[in-house]
C-alpha cells in the first residue's frame, strides 16, 4: 500500500492573497474539455514552455519572479485569458513558486477579474511538483457563455470610461477622471459580491478596497500608464476612545501606485471617497501621495518591493487647487 501512495498525485487547495477580505467556500474540482485536450502535449517533462514575457515598468511583479515563476506567471495568465479554468503545469515548479506565480499574475493583471481567489493543484509527493492547476470562477462566469457575457459587460464599461479619459491630454487628467467616477459611482459595502474584482467596482458599483485599487489599475493601463495594485495594511488609526486597536492599526488595506514623468506617486480612491463622504463633496487628501506622506498606511508581502514614491510634483494641490490634506484629517475609524 505504500509503494501505491507514494506514486499517486496529492492535492492540495490553496488561498489566493486578496486585500481588504477573503471568504471560504467548498471547493469541487471540475474537469474541462479545453484542459483535456492539453493533457498529451503536456505529457513529457521534457516539454520546455515557451512563456509570453511581460514589460517590468508596467508589470512589476513579474519582473520580481524567479526564472521558473515567471514560466508558471505566463502559463497560468494565457490559460485563464482563455477561460481555461484546470489545465496541466508543464514547468517543473513547487507549491511556492506556484504561489508566489499565482500572486504576482493577479496583482499585475485586474482584467482576470473571473477568479474566486483560490486554486487547487495536484502534485507529485515524490519530488513535489505541480502537476494540475484548477481554479475557481465566480459564479457569474462558471460556464464559457457567462464568461463571455461578463466579459463583455467589463469590456464595454471600460471601452467607454477609457474613451472619456482619453480626451485628456495629461496622467494626472486621466488620473483625476478614474478617480472622480469611481468616488462618485461606487459604494462602498463589505458584502458586496465579487469585491476582490475589478468587476465589482466597474460593473456593479459596490465594492471594497481591492475591487476600488483594481478598477483605478485596469482603467490607467488601458490608457498605456503604469499603474500598480498595492498590498498593505492600516498603521496607526485609533478608535473614537483614543486607543489603538488590532482590527484599526493592522487592518488589510489595498491602494494605487502610479508613475507620471518618472517619479511614482500613491492614490486611494477609496480612502478619498469615505473622506468626500464625510465632507459632503469630493476632496483629494489620497490623490498623488509621496511615501512620507502616505499617512496610516504601510505595504506588505510583494508590494514591499514596488519602488518609492518620492514625487511631489504632481499631488492634487499642486495641480488642481487647494484641497483638504491627508494630515488634516482626523481619524475616528478605519473605513
Amino acid at each position: 500500500m505504500a509503494e501505491l501512495i507514494s506514486v499517486v498525485l496529492a492535492l492540495a487547495f490553496v488561498f489566493a492573497s486578496a486585500g481588504c477580505s477573503a471568504r471560504e467556500y467548498d471547493y469541487k474540482l471540475e474537469t474541462t474539455n479545453a484542459s483535456a485536450a492539453k493533457t498529451a502535449a503536456y505529457q513529457s517533462e521534457a516539454v520546455l514552455y515557451s512563456r509570453k514575457e511581460f514589460d517590468s515598468r508596467r508589470y512589476p511583479y513579474f519582473a520580481m519572479l524567479s526564472e521558473t515563476e515567471k514560466d508558471v506567471y505566463s502559463l497560468i495568465y494565457e490559460e485563464l485569458s482563455q477561460g481555461n479554468r484546470k489545465f496541466e503545469c508543464p514547468v517543473n515548479a513547487n507549491s511556492d513558486q506556484l504561489s508566489k506565480a499565482v500572486d504576482a499574475m493577479l496583482n499585475d493583471h485586474p482584467e482576470i477579474f473571473w477568479l474566486d481567489n483560490n486554486y487547487g493543484f495536484t502534485y507529485d509527493p515524490a519530488d513535489g511538483s505541480i502537476k494540475e492547476i484548477t481554479f475557481k470562477f465566480f459564479d457569474f462566469a462558471d460556464t464559457p457563455e457567462k464568461l463571455e457575457k461578463a466579459r463583455a459587460e467589463f469590456n464595454s464599461a471600460t471601452d467607454s470610461l477609457v474613451a472619456g479619459a482619453l480626451t485628456y491630454s495629461t496622467v494626472a487628467e486621466r488620473e483625476l477622471y478614474f478617480h472622480d467616477y469611481i468616488c462618485e459611482n461606487t459604494e462602498y459595502d463589505e458584502e458586496a459580491p465579487y469585491n476582490q474584482s475589478a468587476y465589482s467596482a466597474l460593473v456593479l458599483h459596490r465594492s471594497v478596497c481591492a475591487g476600488y485599487a483594481r478598477c483605478f489599475q485596469y482603467l490607467m493601463q488601458k490608457t498605456g500608464a503604469a499603474c500598480y495594485y498595492v498590498s498593505g495594511r492600516t498603521e496607526g488609526l485609533v478608535t473614537d476612545t483614543g486607543e489603538e486597536g488590532d482590527g484599526m492599526s493592522n487592518g488589510r488595506h489595498s491602494w494605487n501606485i502610479v508613475l507620471i514623468d518618472g517619479e511614482f506617486y500613491n492614490i486611494d480612491c477609496l480612502w478619498d471617497d469615505t473622506a468626500s463622504d464625510v465632507y459632503g463633496n469630493l476632496i483629494y487628501p489620497f490623490f498623488n501621495l509621496s511615501d512620507e506622506a502616505l499617512i496610516h498606511h504601510a505595504r506588505s508581502g510583494m508590494s514591499v518591493y514596488l519602488p518609492d514614491c518620492n514625487g511631489t510634483d504632481f499631488k492634487y494641490s499642486n495641480m488642481f487647487g487647494d484641497t483638504v490634506e491627508a494630515d488634516e484629517l482626523v481619524f475616528t475609524d478605519a473605513a
